[in-house]
């Protein structure tokens, strides 16, 4: 894809999604890296260990060059009760301060399963979200574009040594850092992948604010598709 063409992309992105109305029942949220990745740097909101060999791979959700800008949005139906995570994200294999050879990802991911408005997993009384069980249900890809022969990798959620598969909190940090926990506008996110390596990690591990536009209609793939030729 040329420089042209994704410069291009963010435009119509950013443009869309702020034009787009807020849908009934819908909450969203932007999504951005954690400040305390377990291998940062780079830093990154995705981690996928032996994505392509048995190397350790990240990846950005605030990245941003000449060629384009990450986004990766969270969204909460509490009508239809999902939770998606989408958009693009850069990055590849951590080699340590940097990644080697790195690209473009589109993620897309919907927990449809098991979602509970709770305040941890334990199940006390609160209005954070947790998938309290794995399931089938729940699932979703992560595509790269122009690298690694631009395969496309499914996932599906796996559940913790507690049960629960996703946490999405705003008074709670998976990383114990007590500035995203203390400050109610910041939403920590950790959840877990299979297949899963035994080895590595397969997880998120990002932070998120409540956004004040929808974008749950305005994909990359969407836009990518609109100017492919």
């Amino acid at each position: 894809m040329s420089r042209r063409l994704r410069a291009l992309l963010v435009a119509t992105f950013v443009l869309t999604a702020s034009a787009l109305p807020a849908a009934a029942g819908l909450t969203v949220y932007n999504c951005h890296d954690h400040p305390d990745g377990q291998i940062i740097p780079p830093p990154y909101g995705l981690r996928i260990d032996f994505l392509l060999d048995n190397g350790r791979y990240t990846f950005s959700f605030d990245y941003a060059d000449g060629s384009g800008a990450a986004g990766v949005t969270l969204t909460h139906d509490d009508v239809l009760g999902t939770i998606r995570i989408f958009g693009r994200a850069f990055g590849g294999k951590d080699i340590g301060g940097s990644w080697e050879n790195p690209g473009w990802v589109d993620m897309d991911f919907t927990y449809n399963a098991n979602i509970s408005v709770r305040d941890n997993c334990a199940g006390a009384a609160g209005d954070d979200l947790h998938v309290i069980a794995e399931s089938a249900l729940n699932a979703g890809t992560i595509s790269l574009d122009g690298w690694g022969g631009n395969q496309v990798f499914n996932f599906t959620d796996k559940a913790d040594d507690e049960g629960c598969s996703f946490n999405f909190d705003n008074d709670w940090d998976s990383k114990g850092n007590t500035s995203v926990a203390n400050d109610p506008s910041i939403w920590s996110a950790a959840g877990w992948f299979k297949p899963a390596d035994v080895n590595g990690s397969r997880d998120w591990v990002f932070i998120a604010e409540q956004a004040t536009v929808a974008t749950e209609q305005c994909t990359w793939g969407h836009i990518k598709a609109m100017y492919r030729q």
